[in-house]
């Protein structure tokens, strides 16, 4: 698999090209909206604000990263975490981690391929794009019709998915006190409760972890 950046002919166009993939990673391409072309997809970005910043990073991490989420190679997410935890301690922002690194922080037997990250304030949209795009390697935008108000994701030794407030929330400050908290290398942190978890990976129909993570509510 040859992973490369391409820039198109317009000003500001860019495409992250994937060639020679094996048919058993295509699903990963389709889900994340690549466009496939014979054995290799395409993602197109056009007039992206700051967008040369994703480019550069994608031609850098871009084979990493992708190996990384497909589990061809481990993710070092506990060494990103902490780099992420850094990073965000510049900035007065609530956030909280969801989704397998979430798991795993609950002490679950899981091996995340990344970290998801929740803002949980809309307000913080642009506090947090202003600080991290440097980072991105797939553009920080707010949202249109979508579960979320927005999205993006950076690169820093693993991939971390920045989401932020889903659109039924309320416009107001969220509750972190609704979530678990760890401390991780000396830092809390707030993740997902466990019954959060469980929702979300019902409603993925992921049976196999819904049942590991009602084990650990249970007992």
């Amino acid at each position: 698999m040859k992973i490369y950046v391409k820039q198109m002919l317009d000003y500001n166009h860019y495409a992250y090209c994937a060639e020679n993939v094996d048919e058993r990673h295509h699903k990963f391409f389709a889900d994340e909206l690549w466009w496939q072309l014979g054995d290799g997809f395409i993602k197109t970005f056009d007039n992206v604000q700051d967008f040369s910043y994703c480019a550069e990073n994608f031609a850098k991490y871009g084979e990493t990263a992708i190996r990384q989420q497909l589990k061809l190679i481990p993710s070092p997410w506990e060494s990103a975490l902490d780099l992420f935890v850094a990073k965000m301690q510049e900035i007065d922002v609530p956030w909280h981690i969801h989704g397998s690194c979430a798991i795993a922080l609950w002490g679950l037997d899981v091996a995340p391929k990344d970290i998801d990250i929740i803002i949980p304030n809309r307000d913080d949209f642009d506090k947090v794009r202003n600080h991290l795009y440097k980072l991105a390697i797939k553009p920080i935008e707010p949202c249109e019709n979508w579960i979320m108000t927005g999205l993006g994701s950076v690169f820093m030794e693993s991939v971390i998915g920045l989401a932020f407030a889903y659109q039924n929330m309320e416009h107001k400050p969220f509750d972190m006190n609704k979530l678990g908290k760890v401390t991780h290398n000396g830092n809390e942190i707030f993740i997902s409760s466990l019954e959060m978890l469980r929702d979300d990976n019902k409603f993925y129909d992921r049976p196999e972890r819904v049942a590991m993570i009602q084990s650990a509510l249970d007992n």
